[in-house]
């Protein structure tokens, strides 16, 4: 499919129980509130708790949520290994990658490996892979909250409010994370402060 130079392809990767769906659907609705056309699919992937999720969104685009690796622009990692994975299947192409500082070792089998490589490696192809790379400082936002629930992917949302080719601002990102996330009563101030964090623990390296 042939891509219009104003589209902007969107890949979302990570794990069950990150809320990749949710950040998905953030900028979605933040796009749709600013008039833009977008294009997304919900779920590819395990859902369940430590599966691995993908989920992809295109704005300015409305024929389908779908495209060739070599096509996207953005890349959105919430887990290491699974943007990692991701990045091996682009060929001739480095797009940008906004990566949350969090690596899971997991069952080798998953993978097909015998021995699940070290964390150093997975950065440094990481880094060799991306035109761009913003790390989002998972252990300093983690420690503005006291409790055990820490919403990293509000905190994601917030700092992509800061990249223009997004077109999110501020004010557009608070309405959407109070519509799409303000109904639970016990967690819309964690929401609403993960918002306000975000933006500053996200850094190019």
């Amino acid at each position: 499919m042939k891509k219009n130079k104003e589209t902007l392809n969107i890949a979302f990767l990570g794990l069950g129980g990150q809320g990749i769906i949710t950040l998905a659907k953030m900028i979605a609705e933040s796009a749709l509130d600013t008039g833009k056309k977008v294009c997304y699919n919900e779920i590819h992937g395990l859902s369940q708790r430590g599966g691995s999720v993908q989920s992809f969104l295109r704005l300015n685009e409305e024929s389908s949520p779908l495209f060739a690796s070599s096509d996207v622009d953005l890349v959105i990692g919430l887990e290491k290994m699974e943007t990692l994975r991701y990045l091996y299947g682009i060929k001739g192409h480095k797009p940008k990658v906004i990566l949350l500082d969090y690596f899971e070792i997991r069952n080798t089998n998953y993978f097909g490996l015998e021995v699940f490589p070290e964390e150093e490696e997975i950065d440094k192809e990481i880094r060799e892979r991306a035109e761009e790379l913003y790390i989002f400082d998972s252990e300093n936002f983690k420690k503005q909250f006291k409790g055990n629930f820490i919403p990293y992917n509000v905190g994601i949302f917030s700092a992509l409010t800061t990249f223009e080719e997004l077109g999110i601002t501020e004010e557009t990102g608070e309405k959407i994370v109070k519509k799409l996330l303000g109904k639970n009563i016990l967690l819309s101030q964690v929401n609403k402060k993960a918002f306000k964090e975000g933006k500053k623990w996200i850094k190019k390296i």
